[in-house]
């Protein structure tokens, strides 16, 4: 049995069957020789030997499914993606309700899990600080550099008049134009 990933537990993520149109539930078969786009098969419609177009019912194919352990022996694939999307929404720390959002697991399961796994693992903790290291040099290459405010004359110097347009955050001037208004 191939075990590929797969969508997530929403069947209305997945596509549908080519076959009879319903929603694909795991495990699902799909050809090796189609596509793209993939044809996926359920497997009432792979059993029965479904063919449609250039698909044949003697193609190789895959068995797509997620139930297969990733990171630790008693959690599948699909669970670690439903532990991940309940954390997501759930927020982290909101242990309850991402074991509640699971069903499949309890709320100290769920946090030691994603603890072990996801926040004190050194294999994700080393990618983290290499991803965050890339992305301070990418920031020092492109940063522009702040220049402070000069500093300010005394209230009644003639400087103080010629600096009284300046602003900062711009470094620059405003620009004064004088009206002049007859009346006559």
């Amino acid at each position: 049995m191939d075990r590929l990933s797969s969508f997530s537990n929403d069947p209305s993520d997945k596509p549908p069957c080519r076959g009879c149109s319903s929603y694909l539930m795991e495990p699902y078969i799909k050809c090796a020789e189609c596509g793209p786009p993939p044809f996926f098969l359920c497997l009432q419609c792979f059993t029965r030997g479904f063919e449609y177009k250039k698909h044949q019912s003697d193609h190789t194919y895959e068995i797509m499914t997620s139930d297969f352990p990733v990171l630790d022996p008693s959690w599948t694939a699909q669970e670690e993606m439903a532990l991940l999307e309940a954390v997501m929404d759930c927020g982290f720390g909101n242990w309850q309700d991402v074991a509640n959002q699971m069903c499949t697991k309890t709320k100290e399961e769920c946090e030691k899990h994603y603890m072990k796994h996801f926040i004190n693992n050194p294999l994700f903790a080393s990618t983290l600080l290499n991803l965050k290291q890339a992305e301070e040099a990418k920031t020092a290459d492109t940063a522009i550099p702040f220049h402070y405010d000069p500093p300010r004359p005394t209230f009644d110097s003639l400087l103080s008049r010629d600096m009284a347009g300046y602003m900062p955050a711009r470094a620059d001037f405003i620009e004064v134009r004088e009206t002049c208004f007859c009346l006559g």
